[in-house]
């Protein structure tokens, strides 16, 4: 009868027999095999073809816990290794938390000595490590790996050198708005308002471009008919002072003022500048030039003055609140003075560089009495905006 190995659990022991009758009993100790040697050699064997197995399919981190995660390494970067999964999306691996490190293709590594080479991975046990290169085989250990990368893309210390090099450049913005209204019925009305702004934006200093104008006919005739233009620049002492200089001209047709102008410079106060909010109060010295129509019933001024400004941004979660103020009374009667508001909602819309403004701005001049009209007014819109740089 030929000889057939059997494996007996409860004995541990491999019988080799002649016969399905006989017991580990029948075969002397020293044939015998402790059942312990049988299953780590199996248990190896089946480790290493899955690693390998793994390996094929992708890159595989071992954990020093001695989890197994097969994937995509993205990168290494500030100690954390991020890795694309079929189950989990893009995870990040703590570097110190891992024994084992291999790559399918070649990647960009870096060393702590600044060192960089390009290669595949193969990690070894205790955090053993060779890089596979042109050039030959180079050992290190996980532990003194500083970067990585894939290849054609930039590594994570020049991708931040870029982010700091693109921080000192200016960059320029732009915004437009527009609105139309309309109204019928026991009176007729439409109205066209507009806006512009365009801003140079450096690490330290900003340079902004801006206009808005306001059309309407009430019943055939002028209800509104106002437009302003100006530029601002402002440069930062330090982190909280600034400096700035403005000029603004525009006209009213409404309350007669054919021209004015404003020239100011001064100093101002950031009380916050962060990625949420922003705060800045202003003041100086300044200049007004008022000239008015001979309807108008006032005497062309030209005079020293004041100039506060304050300007408020706050970013929500859904949306932008956006609050500006002048002030500009004359040095000579401080009753005398042009007080301007604008407070506005933005609300993003899917589409990204569009959002729609609902705001109200008030144009208050104490002395539009002399013309016979009131001296505040107050606009209410509702515009599109678009923005793009």
């Amino acid at each position: 009868m030929p000889n057939w190995p059997i494996f007996t659990p409860k004995r541990g022991n491999l019988l080799i027999i002649k016969g399905s009758n006989h017991s580990s009993e029948d075969i002397p100790q020293s044939n015998q095999f402790p059942t312990t040697h049988i299953i780590n050699k199996l248990i190896a064997t089946i480790t290493a073809a899955f690693l390998f197995a793994a390996a094929s399919f992708g890159d595989v981190i071992v954990t020093k816990s001695g989890s197994t995660i097969v994937g995509k390494i993205l990168g290494i970067d500030g100690g954390k290794i991020k890795v694309s999964t079929d189950f989990a999306g893009e995870i990040e691996v703590d570097q110190s938390q891992v024994d084992q490190l291999t790559t399918d293709n070649p990647v960009f590594i870096s060393f702590e000595d600044g060192a960089a080479y390009s290669g595949t991975l193969t990690g070894g046990p205790d955090g053993s490590l060779s890089v596979n290169t042109a050039n030959g085989e180079l050992s290190s250990s996980v532990g003194k790996v500083k970067e990585s990368w894939q290849p054609g893309e930039k590594s994570p210390t020049q991708i931040r050198q870029d982010a700091e090099m693109a921080k000192l450049r200016r960059k320029w913005a732009y915004e437009a708005a527009m609105d139309l209204t309309g109204k019928s019925g026991n009176s007729d009305s439409t109205g066209f308002g507009m806006s512009f702004r365009a801003t140079l934006n450096g690490p330290d200093d900003k340079l902004s471009f801006f206009s808005r104008a306001n059309f309407e006919e009430t019943d055939g005739a002028k209800s509104a008919d106002d437009a302003r233009a100006g530029v601002d620049y402002t440069n930062q002492l330090n982190d909280d002072w600034n400096w700035f200089v403005s000029s603004e001209f525009g006209r009213d047709v409404i309350k007669g003022t054919e021209l004015f102008v404003t020239t100011a410079a001064g100093f101002g106060y950031t009380f916050a500048n962060t990625e949420t909010r922003f705060l800045n109060l202003r003041g100086g010295l300044g200049y007004r030039f008022e000239d008015y129509s001979a309807f108008s019933g006032r005497a062309e001024l030209s005079a020293a003055s004041l100039d506060f400004g304050l300007e408020h941004k706050e970013t929500l979660k859904w949306g932008k609140l956006v609050n500006r103020i002048k002030f500009t009374p004359t040095i000579e009667d401080f009753g005398s003075f042009r007080l301007y508001q604008d407070t506005a909602i933005d609300l993003p819309l899917k589409a990204e560089q569009y959002s729609v403004r609902i705001g109200f701005a008030n144009d208050y001049d104490s002395d539009a009495d002399l013309s016979g009209v009131k001296e505040l007014d107050t606009t209410y819109y509702i515009r599109l905006v678009l923005n793009w740089e």
